[in-house]
């Protein structure tokens, strides 16, 4: 739904909440024996009318926001929930729920967009050692790879 479109299915629904409270605190609950102050029904009608222009103006400026793109192929992230292996990465300002197919990562490890399956990103460390050693720079046997 479009800006204009959104606003005036607001402005309607926001009448019609209006319209069904006043009729509960004029009608129904006098009718029940239940007498509501002028003061009451004058606040309960401006909170609700406050209510609903808040709460418009926030849905007309998420409305105008673009569209999120996927993340490309090789772009850089940061692990923030440990990839065990799977769990949440962040690419730029978005966080993405990612797997590494060869190991486990830990938190604040960098690592870039392999592909993506359906939602979920599949990523590797970004400085990917040498082929048969897994994201958590363990050999595949367990044993800690040698430095030097």
């Amino acid at each position: 739904m479009k800006g204009r479109a959104f606003l005036a299915y607001a402005i309607v629904t926001s009448l019609l909440e209006l319209a069904a409270l006043l009729a509960v605190l004029l009608w129904v609950l006098p009718a029940a024996g239940l007498v509501v102050p002028r003061g009451f029904i004058i606040l309960s009608t401006a909170l609700l009318t406050a209510v609903s222009v808040v709460l418009t103006y926030l849905n007309l400026k998420a409305i105008r926001l673009r569209p999120v793109r996927s993340p490309d192929v090789g772009v850089g992230a940061v692990v923030v929930r440990s990839l065990t292996p799977e769990g949440y990465v962040r690419v730029g300002n978005e966080l993405w729920p990612a797997r590494c197919e060869t190991g486990d990562v830990a938190r604040g490890r960098k690592v870039s967009v392999v592909r993506m399956e359906r939602l979920r990103l599949v990523v590797k460390p970004a400085d990917e050692p040498s082929p048969g050693l897994g994201c958590s720079g363990l050999k595949e046997s367990g044993a800690p790879r040698r430095r030097g």
